[in-house]
């Protein structure tokens, strides 16, 4: 892009501006705010009450997870609280990576691999 200005994001900072701590402190922020989003208050307690009942050492994926609670909502970016939600609870030490990865069935996440999480 010789010559020509580089769009401006988020808070007019250069968007090829690599920063792994910022990157890491806006993603806390991001999931932070899916998990709060009055929304999807319904989702989380199906999502917890279904973990609750899996036993200690249970293997599971997103697919499993959303096969059972469904998506927290619609529309694009919507449900990033998934992600989030795994997130928290790896945090809180409910769940661990298995060190393994399991391609998805869903046709929206077209065959993309995805982890295997423990209940801890």
């Amino acid at each position: 892009m010789t010559g020509e200005q580089l769009p401006i994001f988020g808070n007019g900072g250069d968007p090829l501006r690599e920063s792994p701590k910022e990157a890491k402190a806006a993603a806390d922020v991001g999931m932070s705010k899916a998990l709060k989003a009055a929304r999807v208050e319904a989702w989380k307690l199906t999502a917890g009450e279904w973990l609750s009942a899996q036993a200690r050492g249970f293997e599971f994926t997103s697919d499993d997870l959303v096969r059972t609670a469904g998506l927290p909502d619609v529309g694009p970016n919507r449900n990033n609280v998934v992600g989030a939600w795994f997130s928290g609870q790896a945090k809180r030490g409910t769940i661990v990576f298995a060190g393994k990865m399991r391609r998805s069935k869903r046709v929206v996440r077209h065959g993309n691999p995805q982890r295997v999480w423990r209940k801890v």
